[in-house]
């Protein structure tokens, strides 16, 4: 595949992954020729329609054209049936039909026709329908290859004479915004056409760094929106004096649009001042609850000092007390001793050690 090639197969596979499941890679740059059933068609076209549609589609790949949906320019079949002959067999009869395969080769829009002409064939069974049906089978691509190649030829000179009506619309679709539409209309332009395909290359090229920058547009303005919402919040919180919250929503932002980076940058240094100012103020709370702390501290020292002082006169009070209650009751034993001794000596008859005498 030369560079060309190349090109036109990323710009197609970028731009438009929805045909690529319609068409291979393959097809690219190829003459679209699509298979169409007209009015007024014979019976035996309709019977035979999925095997035309088959057998046609199969003919315009050998002749290097793509077959798909696309139906601008198509192929329409129309059998006609001219005799009918029945030979007499051995259990059935045999039918021999001769007919002529119509093939028109045309334009939708503008009904130019390409090539029209008609292929005789001859087939033969033991029913009619089967008959046609082996008859149409019989023609082959070496019979209607010259109707596809005056075809092309013509088709060709069509692009070729319209060149410019349709680099007009391509610049139709892309002025407004439909890029992808301006690259499928260009990129139908056939290789064949190498002068003309190459320029559709440059120019859906154009296209496609179109569609890249409008795209990038549209991101960096739902990149402001965005943004925007996150200042409005952060901005919010702010208010409520709640930094760290504001902070948490800021870490979202993406920077990009000056006027936003200096109102993101502002916000940051608030909330980074609200919170060193509630730093201060919890350093200063913990000082003044420090202080507060030391200070009972003291004064509880203090209290427990006096009590302790107090209790020590209690009981230094109480041991005098004592002492002077011991003292007393020592003075009142001896005087009682003194009474006891002073009526022994006077009366050392009456009494003895052990008893009183009566």
């Amino acid at each position: 595949m030369n560079r060309n090639n190349s090109l036109c197969l990323v710009i197609f596979l970028l731009a438009f992954p929805f045909v690529a499941l319609a068409q291979t890679a393959d097809d690219m740059g190829k003459i679209v020729v699509g298979v169409d059933f007209q009015d007024g068609i014979s019976q035996e076209t309709l019977n035979l329609k999925p095997q035309l549609e088959d057998r046609l589609v199969h003919f315009a790949t050998q002749a290097g054209c793509s077959s798909f949906d696309n139906k601008a320019i198509f192929i329409s079949p129309n059998i006609v049936v001219n005799s009918v002959d029945i030979a007499e067999g051995g259990m059935k009869d045999v039918y021999i039909v001769k007919g002529e395969l119509f093939l028109t080769i045309q334009d939708r829009n503008s009904g130019t026709v390409f090539s029209s002409r008609s292929f005789p064939f001859k087939g033969s069974s033991t029913k009619r329908d089967l008959a046609v049906k082996n008859g149409i089978l019989s023609i082959r691509y070496e019979n209607v290859s010259n109707i596809f190649s005056e075809a092309k030829s013509k088709i060709l000179s069509f692009y070729q004479s319209r060149k410019d009506i349709i680099f007009a619309r391509a610049n139709t679709f892309a002025a407004n915004g439909d890029y992808d539409g301006a690259i499928a209309c260009l990129m139908m332009i056939p290789e064949d056409l190498t002068d003309l395909h190459e320029q559709a290359l440059i120019k859906a090229q154009i296209f496609l760094d179109m569609k890249a920058e409008a795209k990038r547009l549209e991101l960096i303005v739902e990149q402001k929106n965005y943004n925007d919402s996150l200042l409005t919040t952060a901005n919010s919180y702010l208010a409520m004096h709640q930094p760290e919250e504001a902070l948490g929503v800021l870490s979202a932002y993406v920077p990009g649009n000056t006027q936003q980076d200096i109102t993101y940058r502002k916000y940051i240094s608030h909330a980074e001042s609200l919170m060193a100012k509630r730093e201060r103020e919890v350093k200063r709370k913990e000082e003044r609850a420090y202080q507060e702390y030391s200070r009972q501290k003291a004064h509880q020292r203090e209290m427990d000092r006096q009590d302790m002082a107090l209790r020590r006169q209690v009981v230094s009070a109480s041991e005098r007390l004592e002492h002077h209650r011991l003292r007393v009751s020592e003075q009142k034993v001896n005087a009682l001793k003194q009474v006891a001794c002073d009526y022994i000596r006077n009366n050392p008859n009456r009494v003895d050690y052990i008893r009183v005498r009566f």
